[in-house]
Formats: C-alpha cells, sequence, structure tokens
C-alpha cells in the first residue's frame, strides 16, 4: 500500500529579502545557497536521522507519494511564499514529474464566543505531488515567489535541495 509522505517547507522570507534583495524576474530567480540556513525542510516519521534543512533523506518505496508544500516562518501572515516551478537536475528517473495539486479544505478557526466549539471555513490550498518510482538520490531545483501580506510580489528565488530515498 502506498504511503503518503509530508514535506514541510519552512522558508525564512524576511531575512532572505534582506540579504538577497527583490528580484522581478520569474525566469531568473535568485539562488538562495543551501549552506545560508533560510530553507528548511522537514517530515514527520520518514525523515532519516540529521534534523530539518535544505537537504532531506526519507525512508520510501516506489509507489509512495510525496507532497511539498510551504509556509514561511511568519506563517504566512507578514510574507507568504509560493512554489512555482520543480525542475529535476538528477535522478528524473526515481520519481514521477512533480505537478502542482489543487484542493478545497476545511479549516478550522477559533471561535472566540465558544473556545471549545471551533468554527470551520473553506479554503483553497495547494501542494506539489510525484510518486516515487525508485530508491536513490534525487537533486533538483524549487522555484518559488515571496509575497507581502497585500499579495504584492517581493520577488523571484530559487535552491537546489535533494531528497535521499531509501528503502
Amino acid at each position: 500500500m502506498s504511503e503518503f509522505i509530508n514535506v514541510l517547507i519552512a522558508i525564512d522570507a524576511e531575512t532572505i529579502l534582506e540579504r538577497f534583495g527583490k528580484n522581478t524576474d520569474p525566469d531568473r530567480p535568485t539562488s538562495i545557497p543551501d549552506s545560508s540556513n533560510l530553507i528548511y525542510m522537514t517530515t514527520r516519521q520518514n525523515q532519516l536521522g540529521g534534523a530539518p534543512g535544505s537537504e532531506l533523506t526519507i525512508n520510501a518505496s516506489p509507489m509512495d507519494i510525496i507532497r511539498w508544500r510551504e509556509t514561511t516562518l511568519s506563517l504566512n501572515s507578514e510574507y507568504t511564499g509560493i512554489l512555482y516551478r520543480f525542475n529535476t537536475l538528477a535522478g528524473k528517473e526515481l520519481i514521477s514529474t512533480p505537478a502542482p495539486r489543487s484542493v478545497v479544505l476545511s479549516e478550522p478557526q477559533p471561535n472566540s464566543q465558544d473556545p471549545l466549539n471551533p468554527t470551520t471555513q473553506k479554503i483553497s490550498s495547494y501542494y506539489w505531488e510525484c510518486e516515487v518510482l525508485d530508491t536513490g538520490t534525487v537533486t533538483y531545483n524549487f522555484s518559488f515567489m515571496i509575497l507581502n501580506h497585500k499579495g504584492e510580489k517581493q520577488g523571484y528565488y530559487c535552491w537546489d535541495p535533494f531528497i535521499n530515498i531509501q528503502p
């Protein structure tokens, strides 16, 4: 039976903007070095060894599904990060071509009138998804944009992480 492996990407948007400035060209995103410690990936039970970082070693088998979701350190209140392009640089045969998937979710909301009974609201969300085809190392490039709380684009960036897929 296939397993879903949810990968959370946390982006330090404020520091990226301070250090690298704005970039208005989505076809030439500014590269964020892995050594900058400004982007972290983590997953629940599938992460093998080490702390969250820009690279990830996971336990996965063929037919498992990897899903990437992103947030900023402000949890999208001050800045939001949106993944917009995935390029496989090495290990292309190890995963299917990742693609964005849209979904409508019911999200619980605190109820100030009755704190023990939250309400819900429908929200549109998305994630990037692929299927694991074999074990090995996949090196890829994820491009993302940073927007401020008004939805104004602040810049386009990318980084080159890798995922080690081990049985």
